[in-house]
């Protein structure tokens, strides 16, 4: 039987491919294609302990805002900061299978990070002030340095403010 709609993306199954210790209990929580909005309802009621190992998992489905699952996901993740912050992280450092990807970072910070208490967003400083200071050509194209700023002003931090370089010269400074 043909599935449509199934994993996202390459990307996605190598970032699911890459933690083999979910149990198939644990593999069955996981949503199984951008409409399936359903599982997430399922994962409401679990705790943080149980929904620890399945945040990375989770996180993939907000790759894109616009997947009808990526919401009820992002409701979800952000009532458990604690278990998040980590592989937020990873997203920001380009350490979560896919490397500088403007969109996914730009939905973390502005539907998670944005969305936390203060001593959760302190903890992603050095990876916010990075965005803020010297943004990837993705960043830039997605913004994500004017939403670092946002979340660094909130923390009452100030960026100095630079010349904001267009895509188009970070380009020709990487040739």
């Amino acid at each position: 039987m043909l599935r449509l709609f199934s994993i996202p993306s390459f990307r996605a199954l190598r970032m699911a491919s890459n933690d083999m210790t979910l149990t198939t209990s644990q593999r069955a929580l996981i949503p199984e294609s951008k409409i399936d909005t359903e599982a997430v309802e399922r994962l409401e009621p679990l705790d943080s302990p149980t929904l620890a190992p399945l945040i990375p998992h989770l996180l993939i489905w907000i790759q894109d805002a616009n997947w009808p699952v990526a919401w009820p996901v992002i409701q979800l993740l952000q009532k458990h900061p604690a278990i998040v912050v980590e592989p937020v992280r990873k997203v920001l450092r380009d350490e979560a299978g896919e490397v500088d990807d403007g969109s996914w970072k730009s939905n973390c910070l502005s539907a998670l990070v944005a969305e936390m208490d203060k001593e959760y967003q302190i903890q992603l400083k050095e990876e916010i002030l990075r965005m803020a200071r010297s943004p990837t050509k993705e960043e830039l194209e997605w913004e994500t340095m004017d939403i670092a700023k946002d979340i660094l002003e909130e923390l009452g931090i100030t960026v100095e403010s630079s010349p904001k370089p267009s895509p188009g010269d970070l380009e020709s400074e990487s040739k």
